[in-house]
């Protein structure tokens, strides 16, 4: 048995907004940097990515795809007509191809040029049943955003009101970059799905690339051993889950429909004010002032998830009453079983991580991930101490302050839990606030 870590949700030119450059030699750079042995292709389904992939990627003898020094699992997501993403895993490139002639009658787009995550015109039980009968896996993706997600607010609250009678050939839930074990163990309809923690990269940037990861243990990097593992059969198992904390994600937070703002709720210094009538805003922010802010908030919460709460912000400013919609921790406020998670035995540990291209950045004050500066620095650290996993995780205190004491302050503040976080909300991600 060997350890590999992987990466298996990613996407390729063919999607929206996605890096131009991204490609296997792109790829393969970061990997190497990193220390990702598994990366799922992104995109299968799209006709010219997979004679792309198809063409380069060599099949060993286990079964297993690779190129050059990194394995890959076939691999796309897909929207269904209840709008939510799955997640599909497939175990050669033939299930592909008879997946995606069952499918095209069910899509406007599973061909085009653009529709590396296409729309597909069937129910979730009704794709999974397809998928899993030629031989294809599926798990919902980014399972708690507020877009395109199983929970998503207004949607299911278990995974059996999802996918009914076909919930026992669903083995997997992507937890997304706002949703950790201990927000999702809070859910008991979950105790017996596997985790995955995934990129969803849209670039072959450090940054993006293996920002989330899973540490596998398998006889060899091949689907039938991937398999195995998110069933949780013959010591095939997942060891690890890595990922970044849940307030730096893009959906953590409460936040307005339009302008984005994300909604927090401070101590007032007043008394007796009544209810949301005190607040402050900010280009990112509104802010509610409160006697009892942990009371105010679980009743805005309870009226946004009635869809009655609106920006006061826009309604300001524009006269218009748009909507406050759950981030991902008030949604699973919402819909939770448990105040506290309830992790089974099954359940590997998660690791709180932060991109050392972040970490860099605020130890620097620069603010652009792009900047020479910072991209240098980064790649001497690599050089000097190894791979980025190892350096964030693994590498002794010791060894990274010879190399620059501030950072390594930062990551030990990482590895013990001290590091405060401004959580993101909107589409924006959240920040790191270090006292170093």
């Amino acid at each position: 048995m060997d350890i590999f870590n992987a990466d298996l949700h990613i996407h390729s030119p063919h999607s929206i907004a996605v890096s131009k450059s991204l490609n296997l030699d792109t790829m393969l750079e970061t990997c190497k940097k990193k220390g990702l042995n598994i990366l799922g292709t992104g995109d299968i389904l799209q006709p010219e990515w997979f004679k792309y992939m198809e063409r380069r990627l060599k099949k060993e003898k286990d079964g297993s795809f690779s190129y050059k020094d990194v394995f890959f699992i076939l691999q796309t997501e897909i929207e269904d007509m209840e709008s939510i993403h799955h997640v599909i895993l497939f175990p050669d490139f033939a299930s592909v191809k008879e997946i995606q002639t069952k499918l095209k009658s069910y899509s406007k787009n599973i061909l085009d040029e653009w529709g590396g995550r296409p729309r597909v015109n069937l129910s979730p039980p009704a794709l999974v049943d397809i998928i899993s009968d030629l031989g294809g896996i599926v798990g919902p993706a980014h399972a708690f955003t507020p877009f395109k997600a199983i929970f998503r607010q207004g949607k299911f609250e278990t995974i059996k009101e999802c996918y009914q009678d076909a919930t026992n050939k669903v083995y997997f839930l992507e937890l997304g970059l706002s949703a950790n074990t201990d927000l999702a163990d809070r859910l008991g309809s979950l105790k017996n799905v596997t985790f995955l923690s995934n990129s969803d990269a849209h670039s072959q940037d450090p940054r993006s690339l293996g920002r989330e990861f899973n540490k596998l243990d398998l006889d060899n990097p091949s689907f039938e051993e991937l398999l195995l593992a998110l069933m949780r059969k013959d010591n095939r198992k997942i060891i690890l889950n890595v990922g970044l904390n849940p307030k730096l994600g893009k959906y953590y937070n409460m936040f307005c429909n339009k302008c984005r703002r994300r909604v927090m709720f401070k101590k007032s210094k007043k008394t007796g004010i009544s209810i949301f009538s005190q607040y402050s805003k900010s280009e990112n922010f509104i802010i509610y002032y409160s006697d009892d802010p942990d009371m105010a908030r679980k009743q805005y919460i309870d009226q946004v998830a009635k869809n009655k709460m609106v920006c006061p912000a826009c309604k300001e400013e524009k006269n218009q009453n748009f909507k406050v919609k759950l981030g991902v921790s008030e949604r699973i406020e919402k819909i939770s079983t448990s105040d506290i998670p309830k992790h089974p035995d099954h359940r590997p540990k998660y690791i709180d991580a932060i991109p050392l291209i972040d970490i860099i950045r605020s130890v620097k004050g620069i603010k652009s991930s792009t900047s020479k500066t910072v991209l240098n620095t980064y790649n001497e650290i690599i050089q000097e101490l190894g791979k980025e996993f190892e350096i964030l995780i693994d590498i002794p205190m010791s060894k990274i302050e010879k190399f620059d004491s501030t950072t390594a302050s930062v990551i030990n503040a990482l590895r013990n839990n001290e590091i405060q976080y401004i959580p993101g909300g909107g589409g924006t991600y959240g920040q790191i606030n270090l006292e170093i």
